[in-house]
């Protein structure tokens, strides 16, 4: 593995933390190709999932990424991106 995906792997992990501190189940995967992720899961609605990416721009600064290509914050503050996926995996019951 490159230094890169391994330090994707690390901000990787500790969102997945986070994640699972608001009772998220989380999933780390790490294929060959195209790149490791999360794939997250909301346990009240197991059909609402995401995964989330962590890449770096040019100038070095690591982020986290939705599968669609949102920008979800800065990988230093895994606390306000896990409550963006909390946000946008959030189910409103009626």
């Amino acid at each position: 593995m490159t230094a890169d995906r391994h330090e994707a792997v690390d901000h990787l992990r500790r969102l997945a933390a986070q994640l699972e501190a608001h009772s998220f189940r989380v999933r780390l995967e790490t294929p060959a190709e195209p790149f490791p992720h999360l794939h997250v899961i909301n346990p009240m609605a197991p059909a609402r999932t995401e995964d989330v990416l962590a890449a770096h721009e040019e100038n070095g600064e690591w982020w986290f990424w939705l599968s669609w290509a949102g920008r979800l914050g800065h990988a230093d503050d895994v606390a306000t991106v896990a409550e963006r996926v909390v946000s946008v995996l959030h189910v409103i019951r009626r």
